[in-house]
């Protein structure tokens, strides 16, 4: 009984300076891959968002030119001479 309770008194202590400094700091670096990995995860998301709205742009802004040919031939038209 004597054997087993100084046993436990050195094993509890050593246990617990072994988790504080070789469990958690590879916990904590589990812990920042996850967080950088979400981050990426929010980064590539945020790179579509913006490929996405860039498209759009270039879009619009190829409409506006066909409108705007449009609107200039029209005009044309409607005055009775080519310019």
């Amino acid at each position: 009984m004597i054997t087993v309770a100084v046993s436990l008194a050195v094993l509890i202590p050593v246990t617990g300076l072994t988790l504080r400094f070789g469990v958690k700091p590879f916990l904590r670096e589990i812990a920042d891959i996850r967080a950088a990995r979400r981050g990426q995860l929010v980064e590539d998301v945020s790179h579509e968002r913006l490929a996405r709205i860039e498209r759009q742009l270039e879009d619009l802004e190829s409409s506006m030119r066909r409108l705007i040919q449009v609107a200039e031939f029209d005009r044309q038209l409607k005055s009775g001479r080519p310019d």
